[in-house]
């Protein structure tokens, strides 16, 4: 088997009334791990064999196979005459990977990098030790293995934003047609449309399976004023049932798009699972040639006699980085890594800073819930289908998403609505803080949502340091969360508009409503002002998952700046990041469409490059 769940051992408190605690939440681990523990990738592989001819030389290494690195070894690839090898930290992607109903039961499993952010008192300060929950995916597909799917661009003026602080390359128009390249939208909608693809590798579709609680909260927020829109076209502002990276009631990950037609086929690929990098390899010249990686036990080399592209995501790629001597210079010092180039890698770390605790209770007759016996029914129907349908096939309400402007004169949306499910409101509102560590079950299943407000445009900075006493283990994760107090002036207006829709007649046909008891942390504020949600906001801080901006890409006169706009690392030959740490301020929206627009933009400047030169360029 290679997948295993959260040990609800370690994270279960004595006493908890949550069900995922329970002797039946056991069971439901071990009939997923039973059902949805191995990987389709495993069975091409047992009668695959490496070409004899195959070395420790290439002429790309990608550390990450990722969101981004996913679509970089393929593009590379294509071309017979390059020989590439394609790093990933994880393990195969599992089959439990697929059920989009079951994403919620990925996180903390050991295909998370299960990272914690360190406290900063301002936020996150109900839960354990005052730190965050940071998952991050560690297996084939990366963080698309484990996401909530959502694909969303973002809007234009974040990437006309990008290219207005001196990236050449990265405005709307110079971007969408790399959005376009990967995209095969199946939807009517799509077709004819300006703004998608429809014979990319990325499979992009609507869930068939879209419960009444979804439809419910989409029609509210319609009611109160928001059009129905393409979140991807030509208005961001609105709601919609968005659309998923999924295809007939499964994930696509870009492991499943990108990497899985063409592993067993292109002989020029070579992908190895159970990889981490430990160090990149840099000459006396400041030129990367190679990297030294861990593979099941065995410390190996491997030279690149083109280039060294990091692909490693947002938190590992900033890390890597500093392992191998670029960073900030006191940093390294401190710990006795030799300084090869001084850089303000790690700096600049940002999300979209959301909180739990807004409920929204369902009536009896609109409520997904069934009987402990019908969820591993459904478990186990889904396994049994070759066409899949049924509640595990959809996210329940998670694609139920909005967008709305605070400010009637902003340029584009700052809030984002998002929702997740509360399999029984009731225990949740007893022990929040373990009902969203052990949100173990379907999805489709639920008595209440829990819609979040999340702040698009955070001005907090946080930053990556590594662990001094332990450089190779986790980094130090500072998310700085409200560190800046107006991040939460967004949130709060929009608590204003988001209890507005209970006086909708989407919610009041439906029998729902908004629970008025304050969360444990709280009690001690009334419910309904605007100190309650400051105290929510503080107390039970929820990521959005979208770290971004650890490499951060901007001009030479930029301080910050770790990446000129080609993603090549300023003072180094030979070694360019690819992915959501580039970003020098988060896009307004889901951060995996971005990151796949970004993998093919950045390795279509590296397939140019090489098509004209023989040495690799230096960013100096």
């Amino acid at each position: 088997m290679i997948w295993q769940p959260l040990n609800l051992t370690e994270v279960c408190p004595t006493y908890t009334p949550i069900t995922a605690c329970s002797s039946f939440g056991y069971v439901y681990l071990n009939l997923l791990v039973q059902l949805y523990g191995g990987s389709r990738d495993e069975r091409p592989h047992r009668d695959y064999r490496e070409p004899e001819d195959i070395r420790d030389e290439y002429d790309f290494i990608v550390v990450g196979a990722g969101s981004a690195g996913c679509v970089v070894a393929n593009r590379l690839s294509d071309n017979p005459s390059w020989k590439v090898l394609l790093l990933e930290a994880g393990p195969e992607q599992p089959d439990v990977t697929l059920v989009p109903g079951l994403s919620t039961a990925l996180i903390g499993s050991n295909i998370d990098w299960a990272y914690t952010t360190e406290p900063n008192e301002k936020s996150c300060v109900a839960r354990p030790g005052g730190r965050c929950p940071w998952p991050r995916g560690k297996v084939m597909g990366g963080s698309s293995s484990i996401n909530s799917m959502a694909y969303i661009r973002g809007n234009r003026a974040d990437y006309d934003g990008w290219a207005a602080l001196g990236n050449e390359g990265w405005s709307y128009k110079d971007v969408l047609p790399f959005f376009k390249k990967s995209e095969r939208n199946v939807n009517i909608e799509a077709l004819n449309s300006v703004y998608h693809g429809v014979t990319g590798e990325q499979y992009v579709s609507r869930y068939p399976y879209i419960d009444k609680p979804s439809l419910m909260l989409t029609d509210a927020f319609n009611e109160r004023g928001l059009p129905l829109t393409d979140f991807n076209g030509a208005q961001q502002l609105g709601t919609m049932q968005a659309q998923a990276f999924s295809l007939s009631g499964e994930r696509v990950s870009t492991n499943t798009a990108f990497i899985q037609p063409i592993r067993y086929k292109r002989k020029n690929l070579t992908v190895k699972p159970n990889s981490e990098v430990l160090k990149i390899l840099i000459d006396e010249n400041k030129r990367a040639y190679g990297i030294i990686y861990n593979e099941n036990g065995n410390i190996l080399t491997a030279f690149a006699k083109k280039e060294v592209i990091v692909s490693a995501g947002s938190i590992n790629s900033p890390k890597l980085l500093m392992l191998s001597g670029i960073g900030p210079r006191d940093h390294l010092e401190k710990i006795g890594i030799p300084v090869v180039q001084d850089l303000a890698v790690g700096e600049n770390l940002h999300d979209h800073v959301s909180f739990d605790g807004i409920i929204v209770a369902l009536s009896n007759k609109t409520a997904t819930t069934v009987s402990e016996e019908e969820v591993l029914e459904a478990v186990q129907d889904y396994a049994a289908m070759k066409i899949k349908r049924g509640p595990l096939s959809g996210n329940g309400p998670v694609n139920s998403i909005a967008f709305i402007k605070t400010d009637p004169d902003l340029i584009a949306p700052d809030v984002q609505f998002q929702v997740n499910y509360i399999p029984n409101w009731r225990e949740f509102l007893e022990d929040p803080i373990t009902g969203a560590s052990v949100s173990i079950f379907p999805t489709g299943f639920y008595d209440a949502v829990l819609p979040k407000t999340m702040n698009l445009v955070p001005k907090s900075r946080g930053a990556l340091l590594l662990n001094e006493s332990n450089p190779n283990g986790p980094p130090i994760l500072y998310a700085n969360y409200f560190s800046d107090e107006s991040d939460l002036i967004p949130l709060l207006k929009s608590v204003r508009f988001l209890l507005s829709l209970e006086d909708t007649e989407a919610f009041r046909s439906n029998g729902a409503y908004f629970v008025r008891e304050p969360l444990p942390a709280c009690r001690d504020h009334v419910w309904g002002t605007d100190d309650y949600y400051i105290c929510l906001a503080r107390s039970y801080t929820s990521t959005s998952y979208h770290p971004v901006g650890t490499c951060k890409m901007g001009p030479a006169w930029d301080e910050k700046a770790v990446l000129d706009n080609q993603l090549r690392v300023y003072g180094v030959c030979g070694l360019r990041v690819i992915d959501a740490s580039i970003m020098p301020f988060v896009n307004r929206g889901n951060t995996n469409a971005p990151a796949l627009m970004i993998g093919e933009r950045g390795v279509d400047f590296v397939m140019k490059y090489w098509r004209e030169h023989n040495e690799p360029y230096c960013s100096y």
